[in-house]
């Protein structure tokens, strides 16, 4: 993260369009908003670029790496589950054919494609080189960029905002021990209710701690190897940079300045069988075998890989979720009008 940059607030840019758009509009890639991005970017690289290759060739060209929804339908196969998940945000925040909707934490394009498939028109942003251009090969509109630093003034009205496990990664451990954490997701629903047409829904799918996580104090890879303290230092080697929310209340909060919750539910045990799917896909064969020997390479730029891998093969997020460290949510918020500008 960047001190100072990081916390700027992108409603501060509206009325400075002419500084920031004449260097490089909202996606211009030698801006001073592209230089403030770095340090996040970097850190979203580090899972999602290392691990481009293996996920895609594991789960498809369009890799959907968040919770699945399969309702305690287990029969359900995990493409099943995936494009149920889908249809319910499609459904949940109204989408109609020629709607014009913003995905925040693309990925690979799974929600996008869900979307031009729906005859909508979908615009992602995320943080993974990788994930962009596999977005943009397959014929989706995705850019590198972070909604803190995004020109709000050049976006346009959306009619839908989605943020599928994207919220996880808007706040560091730095930042939440710095006092900042409702800082940015207040900043985040201002941004969204900014681009929001009036009664335009937002759909956040996002883990929180859960009731069993442990004292951030005691968190250390040198905790017992059983322990919840250990499982959550080796999770946090795969997602750095990122702290989350203490659970759906602290959300709310934030969010209720700009919107009202329509609904919210626990996805928790669905996170659990999507995560045993995976696993499955996983499983050696050739082409993941090639896949994995490719990662190997980083091992010689990032000191901490060998951790990732470990929270990777040890299936540390399972852990955390069958333990009740963490929890899951799907929550569905409408625009209102407080705040309006």
């Amino acid at each position: 993260m960047v001190p100072g940059d990081v916390f700027r607030d992108p409603l501060s840019l509206i009325g400075q369009s002419g500084r920031f758009t004449k260097q490089a509009r909202y996606f211009g890639r030698k801006s001073i908003v592209s230089k403030v991005l770095m340090a996040t970017q970097s850190q979203i690289e580090e899972t999602y670029n290392y691990m481009d290759q293996v996920f895609r060739v594991a789960y498809g060209e369009d890799a959907d790496v968040s919770g699945a929804m399969f309702n305690g339908d287990f029969s359900l196969s995990l493409e099943q589950a995936q494009d149920a998940k889908h249809q319910y945000i499609l459904t949940h925040l109204g989408v109609r054919p020629d709607d014009r909707v913003l995905d925040i934490g693309c990925g690979w394009g799974p929600m996008l494609r869900t979307l031009q498939q729906h005859g909508a028109t979908g615009l992602g942003i995320t943080l993974s080189t990788k994930q962009a251009e596999a977005c943009r090969r397959n014929g989706l509109d995705a850019h590198v960029s972070d909604w803190k630093h995004m020109d709000v003034a050049t976006l346009g009205t959306f009619d839908a905002i989605a943020g599928v496990g994207s919220l996880e990664a808007f706040c560091s451990k730095e930042e939440f021990l710095a006092g900042k954490q409702n800082e940015i997701y207040t900043r985040f629903f201002a941004f969204c209710h900014h681009l929001l047409r009036p009664g335009g829904r937002l759909f956040i799918q996002t883990m929180t701690w859960g009731k069993n996580a442990p004292a951030l104090n005691d968190i250390s890879l040198n905790a017992d190897k059983n322990s919840n303290e250990y499982v959550v230092a080796l999770t946090e080697k795969f997602y750095p940079g990122c702290w989350l929310p203490s659970g759906e209340n602290q959300i709310i909060e934030c969010a209720s300045p700009y919107f009202k919750v329509v609904s919210s539910n626990s996805g928790r045990l669905d996170y659990m069988e999507t995560i045993r799917r995976w696993n499955t896909r996983l499983r050696l064969n050739f082409s993941i075998l090639i896949a994995m020997l490719r990662t190997l390479r980083y091992f010689l730029i990032d000191r901490n890989f060998r951790f990732k891998l470990m929270s990777l093969v040890k299936g540390c997020q399972y852990e955390c979720f069958k333990r009740e460290i963490m929890d899951h949510h799907r929550m569905v918020f409408e625009r209102i009008g407080a705040g309006d500008d």
